[in-house]
């Protein structure tokens, strides 16, 4: 691995939110847990000929992941630990950082055990640019690099499953929104994620039509790796024209690659945002025709816009999913502290898959 020599600032820790009081948040702000985590990055650190020279600082700490930054005499690094529904990141990234090294960050350090990931930092991230740069031609680089990224996974299906990365291939849809559905349905009367009759009703719905769903696909595109929340805050770029290296893989899932669209078109179209682009921008449809591009020695254009038409709706089942795999490892605080998220998503998927099965990008 190659160590950057490169020296940042250590970042400011964000504040805690509402999810402080719970499990994890209390876990990972303890004294034995850090105990136990710092010794291990310490020893990391060391075994590299790396010395720390500050104070780490919790940069992040949420219900799904803690996240610690060390100043040391080789710049940053960075330590993370996921909540365990998540805890595949670290096996996961170690196995696309052999894989595909252009286009991730090889960690220094893994314990798959524990789901622990340290990783050196690699300059400033994507939105750091946003401000002072066009955003199109940024994010046409940004989708096409994406693009590659994931058309790299496609030949190392098997050695990315094999880390714990959830498979939602088109056989797989239905059988695992009826698995969110049957656990929401166990929830007691008083649990704060406890759904109404209707909206089982309708996340089932939604599963039954998720079952003909790959009968839509052309099958001209192979499935890959989604990174599920592809925004430029997970982006490194060392200099304008360095490669892309893309981070923050917990949220991941194996499925129908062209689901990202609709993060980047969420990202640069948010309607409560007046920074961002309108909804019917035709930059949008420029990103998304660059995007296919990247994927047209496999069909024609027209055919795989064909494609994202059926594809892309998915996105609202991936982010569900990796929301469930979260919330089956909260407490009841936890749950009512981000409840808005995967209800927005459960409402989605029953939105664009229950009432009438429609294919609506």
């Amino acid at each position: 691995m190659e160590l950057r020599a490169e020296r940042r600032s250590p970042p400011q820790p964000q504040s805690l939110k509402d999810d402080a009081g719970g499990q994890w948040v209390r876990r990972w702000t303890g004294d034995d847990w850090f105990a136990a985590a710092d010794a291990w990055v310490r020893g990391r650190l060391t075994d590299a000929g790396i010395v720390v020279t500050g104070v780490p600082v919790p940069y992040k700490i949420r219900f799904w992941a803690a996240v610690w930054c060390y100043s040391t005499d080789h710049g940053l690094f960075w330590f993370k630990e996921n909540n365990p529904g998540q805890s595949f990141e670290a096996a996961l990234v170690a196995a696309m950082a052999q894989a595909l090294p252009q286009h991730v960050v090889a960690p220094l350090a893994i314990e798959p055990g524990y789901g622990w990931m340290l990783t050196a930092d690699q300059g400033p991230t994507l939105d750091d640019q946003v401000p002072d740069a066009d955003r199109l031609p940024l994010w046409r680089r940004l989708v096409t690099e994406y693009a590659g990224l994931q058309r790299a996974t496609i030949g190392v299906e098997e050695r990315l499953l094999a880390s714990g990365l959830t498979s939602l291939a088109p056989s797989r849809l239905a059988d695992a929104v009826h698995g969110v559905a049957d656990w929401f349905d166990a929830l007691g009367n008083d649990h704060p994620l406890r759904l109404d009759r209707a909206t089982m009703g309708g996340v089932r719905q939604a599963g039954d039509t998720l079952a003909g769903w790959g009968a839509r696909l052309t099958g001209a595109v192979p499935m890959a790796l989604d990174q599920n929340d592809l925004h430029v805050h997970n982006v490194f770029s060392a200099h304008p024209t360095a490669p892309f290296r893309f981070f923050d893989f917990a949220d991941a899932v194996w499925g129908h690659p062209f689901a990202t669209v609709a993060s980047v078109r969420a990202a640069l179209a948010d309607p409560d945002d007046s920074d961002t682009w309108p909804e019917d921008d035709p930059r949008l449809d420029q990103l998304t025709d660059a995007y296919l591009g990247e994927w047209s020695d496999l069909a024609p254009l027209d055919v795989l816009r064909t494609e994202l038409a059926v594809a892309g709706p998915l996105h609202a089942v991936h982010r569900m999913v990796s929301w469930h795999r979260l919330l089956v490892h909260a407490d009841e605080l936890e749950a009512a502290a981000w409840a808005e998220s995967p209800r927005y998503w459960l409402d989605e998927v029953i939105r664009l898959f229950a009432a009438h099965g429609s294919v609506s990008a």
